[in-house]
């Protein structure tokens, strides 16, 4: 029988309110599930991993992990992970970072992996620093001219109140205590600073809209502490007691939704990009992200 935690651990809301959302975890023990809040909608692994195991994961293990459970190999070479990466994911974030991040700028990134987001903000004149616990992604950032620490004990009181803006994409999902993770970041920013990070949405199209099986098995893993929605999202960053905006996002295309449903397997993402035009995949996208059946959420707190 599952352990059953005796309250949300986001809100707080009482047992009864609280259910098993997923019975099996993608990598993760036998008493562990993942359990949902219907007051607030948070998603959380329980029972939780320890710090110890959480750490050893991350520094040494994450990347061969990710490698085999998506088919992606760029994940086991920090090389390939750089430019596949930057030619995947800049077209997507770089319509935020021309407004958020101009020239002279001081870009504080955490989780930032083999640095293909810091370099070409550090081209065009941000002062950009990296914090990644993984040792080859941080040397090979560190080879590109990167600034990059191991962990957050890497900075001291100087870089407190530094910051223009703040980034941190898919890391907030993989903390134990989301609350206590931002707190500790926001110091970082100046005054008039800007917090912007990305998190899968639990209402992914594959889940909400199509509820492939084989992808439910796959996404609900034990690398990630937390799922959210925007109801849950906007209850954690309401605690701050800062200004906030959450936007919907779509990243995966329809190659890749019709490759699950068709193989239930991951890697289809462009699969069909000689027959869908780039004004179909820009149309679906949008029309996933304002029906709400999108993959991904942006947060900013200010």
């Amino acid at each position: 029988m599952k352990p059953e935690p005796s309250a949300c651990l986001l809100c707080n809301s009482d047992r009864a309110k609280q259910r098993i959302r997923c019975n099996d975890v993608y990598g993760g023990t036998p008493l562990q599930a993942f359990w949902q809040c219907d007051e607030c909608e948070a998603i959380y692994l329980f029972p939780v991993a320890s710090g110890e195991d959480d750490t050893t994961f991350y520094e040494s293990q994450f990347d061969k992990w990710m490698a085999k459970r998506s088919g992606d190999e760029s994940w086991s070479d920090p090389e390939n992970q750089f430019r596949s990466w930057s030619a995947r994911e800049m077209p997507l974030r770089t319509p935020w970072l021309d407004t958020l991040c101009p020239p002279g700028a001081k870009v504080l990134e955490i989780g930032s992996s083999s640095g293909f987001m810091l370099k070409p903000l550090q081209d065009k004149g941000c002062e950009v620093l990296g914090v990644e616990l993984s040792h080859a992604y941080r040397d090979f950032a560190r080879g590109k001219g990167i600034e990059t620490v191991a962990s957050m004990d890497g900075l001291d009181s100087g870089h407190l109140g530094k910051y223009d803006i703040l980034l941190h994409y898919y890391v907030l999902e993989h903390v134990t205590d989301p609350l206590a993770f931002l707190t500790t970041l926001l110091p970082f920013l100046r005054v008039g600073g800007k917090m912007m990070f990305e998190v899968p949405n639990a209402n992914d199209p594959l889940i909400s809209l199509y509820k492939v099986p084989e992808f439910e098995s796959f996404y609900w893993w034990r690398a990630h502490h937390w799922y959210f929605t925007p109801k849950s999202l906007g209850y954690l960053l309401g605690k701050l007691g800062r200004p906030f905006e959450i936007f919907p996002g779509q990243r995966y295309d329809i190659s890749n939704h019709m490759h699950w449903l068709m193989t239930g397997q991951p890697g289809g993402f462009r699969k069909y990009s000689h027959i869908f035009s780039p004004e179909t995949e820009r149309s679906y996208a949008e029309d996933l992200k304002r029906s709400g059946h999108c993959d991904y959420l942006v947060g900013i707190v200010s």
